[in-house]
């Protein structure tokens, strides 16, 4: 349901975030009288342009971040124990008995308690089993639910039985939008990303290390904002913890290149071959376009200065309007073919009763 509703998000969110930023960033930056820039101008959308990197780049930081703290609050067994990845088994043995003379059903009581027994009783034999152990740092609690698993190498096989379809459906997924829907921009960086991304389970599967930090190496004021808890030895993920992370980054990294795909560029390949124009006729309807946008412009100056001397004065700026109206229509009716040839006809007439 998060997932729908973060790409939910990429689709609605940024731009209608962008038109809200830039409408208060005209009211800060302009004037109270300056003309703001209208859409279609060059400066709006260059304006629009940068404000929509921004909104796309923190909604991104955003998604990355809701990632991390889902898996923080998910926790872990090292976690629940309140032991180091790196402990031993005797370290394992002594925290899970202390836990235990606490949570005990027969001592604590209740449904909640016991329930969080089991879990820590769980977590005890599956870290104890040092085959269990490297699978779940590899896997997650996920492995749990493999069957009978009694070998590293049959946890590695059914792990990827699970990861390659998934990848070879990415990659196809890929190949066929690039081809059908995406443009050739970024298209370098989406194939990196997978890569790097495939890559990074590949040293994870060969090397399942934690990556571990002491808490002296997080300044105070990132642990407070990233919602670090110190209470245990140091801050760590495991390597289902990052290959998490990094899926949920490569997904989205592949939703942030194509909101940041140029208008023109995008624009471009989503139109057929045979209705593209050559460049140079591109070229040459965009200064016809910026031509027209100047003189527009010029006329707009000089009708304002026209009404300049009447500023202030209604009744002029009546009597102006409406001496307007009248000579647009005088205007038209004399430019009427109609009129035109009762004129003509009256003038003939003329000639020839002088001529009688």
């Amino acid at each position: 349901m998060s997932s729908l509703l973060s790409f939910f998000g990429w689709a609605v969110l940024p731009n209608y975030v962008t038109s809200i930023v830039q409408s208060v960033y005209y009211g800060i930056t302009i004037r109270a009288g300056e003309p703001r820039p209208q859409p279609g101008t060059p400066r709006y959308a260059r304006h629009r342009r940068r404000i929509y990197i921004l909104v796309v780049t923190s909604y991104l930081l955003y998604t990355l971040y809701e990632t991390f703290h889902r898996v923080q609050v998910a926790g872990d067994f090292y976690r629940a124990l309140g032991v180091s990845p790196f402990a031993d088994e005797r370290t394992i043995k002594s925290r899970f008995r202390r836990l235990a003379a606490q949570h005990h059903p027969d001592k604590a009581g209740g449904a909640v308690s016991d329930s969080y027994f089991v879990y820590l009783r769980l977590a005890q034999d599956t870290l104890l089993d040092p085959v269990k152990r490297v699978a779940y740092d590899m896997y997650g609690p996920d492995m749990l639910n493999w069957g009978d698993k009694r070998t590293l190498q049959e946890f590695v096989m059914a792990g990827l039985q699970r990861s390659l379809p998934q990848y070879v459906i990415g990659l196809v997924t890929i190949v066929v939008l690039q081809f059908t829907y995406w443009s050739e921009w970024g298209r370098y960086w989406r194939y990196f990303t997978f890569a790097a991304l495939v890559t990074l389970e590949s040293i994870l599967l060969t090397r399942p290390t934690a990556l571990l930090l002491p808490w002296s190496y997080i300044p105070a004021g990132l642990q407070g904002l990233l919602g670090f808890s110190s209470k245990g030895p140091e801050f760590y993920l495991l390597p289902f913890q990052i290959l998490t992370l990094a899926q949920r980054a490569s997904v989205t990294l592949h939703i942030f290149i194509s909101q940041v795909t140029p208008p023109e560029i995008s624009k471009r390949a989503s139109s057929a071959p045979g209705d593209r124009l050559h460049p140079q006729t591109m070229q040459k309807l965009g200064q016809l376009a910026q031509l027209s946008r100047a003189t527009d412009g010029e006329a707009t100056r000089l009708l304002q200065l026209g009404f300049a001397p009447f500023k202030g004065d209604r009744e002029g700026v009546t009597a102006l309007r409406k001496g307007m109206q009248e000579a647009l229509v005088l205007g038209s009716v004399r430019a009427s073919p109609g009129v035109q040839q009762a004129v003509g006809e009256v003038i003939r007439r003329k000639k020839q009763g002088k001529a009688d």
